[in-house]
Formats: C-alpha cells, structure tokens, sequence
C-alpha cells in the first residue's frame, strides 16, 4: 500500500488544487458548477470466492468541478474518500503443508477451522471524471456515467474461529501430534486474530448515477439520486497462495494469519458500492 501512498496524495494535491482555482473563478462564469456529496450505505469488497461474502456498509464523501458544454450537458472532474466493508465466511476449511519444524525436522502442518470469518475494511481516495446530461426547467431529471480510479489510503483485515485444531503429521514416524500447544499444535476455541494490514492495488470503476436536481434561487441547487459503481479490475496481487494459517518454526506457539485473498479461497477481488447519493452545488 505504501506505494500508492505518492499516487494519490499527488492526484489529490491535482485536483484539490484545480478545485480551488474553479471555486476563485465559478462565480465569473455560468458555466462551472462546484458542488459537495454525501453517499452511501451499501460499499463493499466482492470476490470469487467459495465462501460467503456478506456486503457491509461504507460511505463517500466527495468535492466535484463541473464544466458546462450548454445547459444540458457538462464534463466533471472531482476528489472522493470512500470506505468498503465485508465480511467472508467460512462454515469449515482445512488445509495442510510440509514445512520444517523448530528442530530442523520435516513435517507436514494441517489445520481445520469452522465457522471462519474475515472482516476486511478498505479507505480509498477516488477521482471521478463524469458526463452528466440534465433536462431544462427548475426540476431537472439528471444522468450521469464516467470511470473512476482509486487510491488505497488504508486497509486492514482480521480473522475469528469459533474452533481451530492445528497439527503436525511426520511421515518419518507414521504419527499425527495434536499437542504441545507450544509446538503449535492445539485445539481452541473462539480464537480472534490481531488486526493486519491489507494492502491492495489501484481500483478502476465504471459509475453511473441518476436522479432529480432541484435548483435553489439563480445559483444554488441540490441533487438527489442513487448510484452504482462496479470495479473494472482485480485490486489485490497476489503472489502464489498462501495458507490461512502459517505455521511459525522460530516461535511455533505464535501462528501467523494470512488473508483469505492470499490463498487459493478466493480471487479476483473488486471494489462495489451502491446506494443514495446527496449533492450540494454552487453555480
């Protein structure tokens, strides 16, 4: 993630900086609009994946610059925060891998999880660029469709078990261990992982919003519409797949936790956000 921390603190500077010099100018010109935006509730992580995604609620905040072509038609350009929420769930899973244990023997490491959740929540910073069509009178019907590309700001996961049973098999000795604890080797209960980060790429979405723009005196006016956003592309790398559970040679008793988008579980991960969306705008 640290490497879009540049992207899209250098695409937010662009444009904040473009918004600023529109804001000094928009009352000498009829045809530019600023305006400010609320949206949400529905803003979530999708993937194949052969578990559940259950979708969680997210919300956008944004600034926007049109440039109006006539007064039906104008090209926009803006800056947007917004956050996704899911949660993935498992109801069992297992996997199992040869690795070397604490005492340079070869083994091979088998875990078995039920009802396994993994709550992910992403922060992106967005830049939208849009053509809205809008009717004439006071009580306009609006549409408007562009693309938007995405800079991750922040992104964590963390994982719960209501059981988890890791063991080691040794083929050498025709034997399975299922303790000590402190070779990594348990049974438990209701384990919660610590949070960790995820990192994940640029996300480019198709957008398409539409609704009732209502004018206010001679400059103001306020839109109300619903929005969809669909991402055009996988956001997160992933490199060959992982285990969920990493077994530890150094300190066996402290497992690792990978995510479920780093293994064979799921793929192909896109961003998806849909909902209401408010619009205050000065002309």
């Amino acid at each position: 993630m640290k490497k879009n921390i540049n992207s899209y603190i250098t695409s937010l500077a662009i444009c904040t900086a473009f918004l600023a010099t529109s804001l000094n100018s928009y009352g000498q010109d009829k045809k530019q609009e600023f305006s400010i935006s609320l949206g949400g509730p529905f803003s979530y992580i999708d993937s194949n994946s052969s578990g559940k995604t259950v979708p969680g609620n997210g919300v956008s905040a944004g600034l926007r610059y049109s440039y109006y072509l006539n007064e039906g038609l104008s090209v926009g350009v803006g800056v947007e925060y917004q956050t996704y929420n899911s949660d993935l769930k498992f109801n069992s899973l297992s996997g199992a891998y040869f690795t070397t244990d604490a005492e340079s023997e070869n083994f091979q490491f088998r875990y078995r999880g039920t009802n396994v959740r993994e709550e992910q929540k992403l922060a992106y910073i967005n830049v939208p660029i849009t053509l809205q069509f809008e009717t004439p009178g006071t009580s306009k019907f609006y549409i408007a469709g562009g693309a938007k590309i995405g800079f991750a700001s922040s992104g964590s996961y963390q994982t719960t078990f209501q059981n988890l049973t890791t063991s080691g098999y040794y083929p050498q000795y025709n034997v399975e261990l299922f303790n000590p604890a402190f070779a990594g080797f348990a049974n438990t209960n209701n384990l919660q992982t610590v949070k960790q980060d995820l990192d994940t790429e640029v996300s480019y979405s198709a957008t398409l919003e539409t609704g009732l723009k209502q004018e206010l005196g001679s400059r103001n006016s306020i839109y109300i519409g619903v929005y969809f956003e669909y991402g055009l592309n996988n956001i997160y790398d992933k490199n060959g797949n992982k285990p969920l559970v990493q077994y530890n040679a150094e300190l066996p008793v402290e497992l690792g936790y990978n995510t479920l988008f780093d293994t064979a579980l799921s793929s192909n991960v896109r961003l998806v956000s849909y909902g209401l969306k408010l619009r205050f705008a000065l002309r």
